[in-house]
């Protein structure tokens, strides 16, 4: 995310609380419909009681238990998180956080780092967009790449925003913009490239500086592309599956649940009853995607018609498979690009694989999923 939804636990995840030998977990996430499993699994917890046997009960504001069986087995307290999945990362590497939604990028860099953490299971495929402000003339992604040209032969740059440079949408807007030849550039000083491409650090920035005039276009994940659609701001002329290289994109991995070796090692029923109960809510929504665009409009704010526009875009995983290709595919293509310095540096994909998953937890309760 960067897509970008999380959900984490804070390293006070042994630390007893009130109830003597429950955990206190703190959850974080994001202002996205890429947490829909979160949010259908809040709205919802006698559907997962019934159900799976593990829910989320709220206490009070952003204080839940988590059960399971029946079972009190921790107090979950729900933080918003707005800057994106690199800060979960960091919150991660520095022990604050043991387990996140976040997109494969960060989790990536962060393994690079040195970060002991393991991606347990996929969590939503695409779920981006590009979207361009409704006074410049186009309707599809060419046209917008002939207006950019138009732009340049006038002696005028072009201003893309992003969320993060740890981010799935900054990779592929770098990735469209390098096959269709159009220069680039970081630096707001450097005039000489056809797009300046404007780091929004998060997506609460994106309206206004669309409005205003700063930013041409931006590349989001949603609900960002329909509400700056339903506000007459801005037009999405193309979605993650439609982006050049054309097929490159069809199906992306995402966000994905991460969570810290010592988490998995201290921590593991914990662990493996959040794995399930997102899998399950990832099951519920795609039997009944409404649960998503109701769970969504009511933790987000957002109105019923965004959601509607929203959840369509955006596949919810079920199992690992185009995890396991992605993950490798991406450590591969960013290597060759000199950015993987260390731990990931120069592997083989079974050495990849091997760094990044752990899908131990998830082959432990996705059976059980499926057949509830």
């Amino acid at each position: 995310m960067g897509c970008i939804l999380v959900l984490a636990f804070s390293g006070c995840v042994s630390t007893p609380s009130n109830d003597g030998d429950i955990p206190t977990i703190k959850l974080g996430h994001l202002p996205s419909d890429h947490d829909a499993p979160l949010h259908v699994a809040t709205e919802n917890p006698e559907l997962f009681r019934e159900k799976y046997g593990v829910y989320l009960k709220n206490v009070d504001g952003n204080n839940y238990e988590l059960y399971e069986n029946d079972e009190k087995i921790a107090n979950v307290e729900s933080v918003l998180i707005t800057q994106g999945g690199a800060q979960i990362m960091t919150l991660l590497s520095q022990g604050q956080l043991d387990m996140g939604i976040n997109g494969v990028p960060p989790v990536v860099f962060s393994v690079d780092s040195g970060t002991k953490a393991k991606i347990l299971a996929g969590i939503n495929e695409e779920g981006s967009a590009f979207v361009v402000r409704n006074d410049i003339p186009a309707e599809t992604w060419p046209e917008f790449i002939a207006w950019v040209k138009e732009q340049n032969a006038a002696g005028k740059q072009v201003n893309i925003g992003h969320p993060l440079p740890v981010s799935i949408q900054y990779v592929m807007i770098k990735s469209a913009l390098d096959y269709e030849n159009i220069t680039y550039t970081e630096n707001s000083e450097d005039k000489s490239a056809m797009v300046y491409l404007m780091n929004c650090k998060g997506q609460g920035s994106m309206s206004k500086l669309l409005e205003k005039g700063d930013l041409d276009a931006v590349i989001a994940w949603e609900p960002t592309p329909e509400i700056l659609k339903i506000n007459n701001i801005a037009k999405p002329v193309a979605y993650s599956a439609e982006l050049p290289p054309e097929g490159a994109w069809i199906g992306h991995s995402c966000c994905v649940l991460v969570a810290s070796e010592e988490a998995i090692s201290d921590n593991r029923d914990v662990v493996k009853a959040m794995t399930k109960l997102m899998l399950a809510a990832n099951k519920e929504i795609n039997n009944n995607p409404t649960l998503a665009v109701n769970a969504c409009s009511k933790q987000l704010g957002t109105p019923l018609e965004v959601e509607e526009l929203s959840i369509p875009n955006i596949k919810f995983a079920e199992s690992v498979d185009k995890l396991q290709v992605f993950g490798p595919q991406f450590v591969k293509v960013m290597d060759e690009q000199g950015m993987m310095q260390n731990e990931l540096k120069g592997l083989s994909e079974k050495e990849i694989q091997d760094k990044l998953y752990d899908f131990s937890i998830f082959e432990e309760v996705s059976k059980e999923v499926q057949e509830a």
